[in-house]
């Protein structure tokens, strides 16, 4: 049994150390594949994070509108002063006042925040965005008393040099935002690539760790299913004899006290027959414990054609055997099978190319109380077995009479 659980588990062994291996290039592949997964998904957020920058830095791009509403607002204060200093259309020194801070207005977002950034991107566009507050701190005490003679006359004049400046900031304006789309769209374009290129790679990735992770999980059902197979045979090893494949001692204890209980609860009758073969000793010691074995092997061969299909045949161990007749049998059927067995055993054997004649001697013992325990049983069939020796060989004979307890137990 031991050297057929060696052979077992060495077949094994190759399976084995090839899921050995392949489990350890699963542990090699997932951590570094763990990690890029990691960082793809932190740089995926970075890239989010700066999608996102770009699109809300295109959406603040109004420095061209705030260059062309400061210069049209610009108009709009020239003619109401024109209008204030005629004295056409009503207007009223509020009236500029309020133009003026509308003019205030455009050009302080045309040099801070947002578009700070615009006024202070190249020395030309510094100059010129200097040059308009210049003019504006200039004009601004003479509108705060435009009713003085004079004053709006003075304010006019001071502010004739921003109708050619505010063309050429419009113009800088526009071509600074153009080059800001141009290169927005550039890095969005750039950011979309990368993007794109970096979900396609985990998109394999994880395909490629689903294919790995199938492969491993039928590696494991294949260990799994030679577990199982182990298990059973392990299970086979235990309740069956290694060298004949009969029943052990342990499976015919268990089948005996089985019957027992059908005995019990249906009254159901059990027989037990123990057979000890004549002349093996003789032939083993002479032929070898080779030649022994393969002798016991055709004996079991017999035994087990000379049987019914519900029949049970063990080897208790040695040259002993054992069968357990089942469902309800008579006296004539149990002779008719010791017969049987008896003929089957003693019909030469070609054995190391020699002709071995052994025979057997048969014990019977036909159980119908519900009282037996499978220990008289046994017993009893013992005592029939050595009944059937004393008397000569290739014999057998029924016991049916409970054996005492200091009687000899197989």
């Amino acid at each position: 049994m031991i050297r057929t659980l060696l052979r077992s588990a060495k077949s094994m062994s190759p399976t084995a150390s090839r899921r050995t291996r392949s489990l350890s290039r699963f542990k090699i592949i997932l951590v570094p594949l763990a990690a890029c997964f990691i960082v793809s998904a932190a740089y995926l957020s970075w890239l989010i994070a700066e999608r996102q920058a770009r699109l809300e830095r295109v959406s603040r791009l109004d420095i061209a509108w705030v260059a062309n509403k400061a210069e049209s607002e610009f108009f709009r204060l020239q003619q109401v002063l024109l209008a204030y200093r005629t004295g056409i259309g009503g207007v009223t020194a509020d009236d500029v006042v309020l133009r003026f801070d509308i003019i205030h207005s455009r050009f302080k977002m045309l040099t801070e925040g947002d578009s700070g950034i615009f006024a202070r991107s190249t020395n030309e566009i510094q100059t010129t965005a200097d040059r308009l507050i210049e003019i504006r701190k200039a004009v601004e005490p003479f509108i705060d008393r435009l009713e003085e003679p004079g004053a709006a006359e003075q304010a006019a004049a001071l502010l004739e040099p921003i109708e050619s400046i505010l063309p050429t900031l419009v113009g800088m304006a526009n071509q600074y935002v153009a080059g800001l789309i141009t290169e927005d769209h550039a890095s969005l374009s750039s950011l979309h690539r990368t993007f794109t290129l970096l979900m396609i790679g985990m998109i394999a990735c994880g395909f490629g760790l689903i294919a790995f992770m199938k492969r491993q999980n039928d590696l494991l059902e294949s260990a799994h299913g030679e577990v199982q197979d182990l298990a059973t045979n392990l299970s086979h090893l235990a309740h069956h004899d290694a060298l004949t494949g009969l029943a052990n001692r342990i499976l015919f204890r268990q089948c005996v006290d089985n019957d027992l209980d059908a005995l019990r609860t249906k009254g159901q009758p059990l027989t037990v027959l123990y057979l000890d073969l004549d002349a093996f000793k003789q032939v083993n010691d002479r032929l070898g414990h080779a030649a022994g074995d393969e002798l016991l092997r055709i004996i079991a061969k017999r035994l087990q054609n000379s049987l019914r299909s519900g029949d049970v045949a063990a080897r208790l161990g040695g040259d002993e055997f054992a069968v357990l007749l089942r469902d309800p049998i008579s006296v004539e059927i149990v002779e008719t099978i010791s017969q049987r067995i008896i003929a089957a055993v003693s019909a030469p054997i070609g054995l190391e190319r020699q002709e071995i004649t052994i025979g057997t001697s048969i014990g019977i013992f036909m159980a119908r109380d519900h009282t037996l325990t499978r220990d008289q049983i046994m017993r009893g069939a013992d005592k029939a077995l050595y009944q059937a020796k004393s008397e000569g060989r290739g014999r057998y004979r029924l016991f049916d009479t409970v054996p005492q307890p200091e009687q000899k137990v197989a």
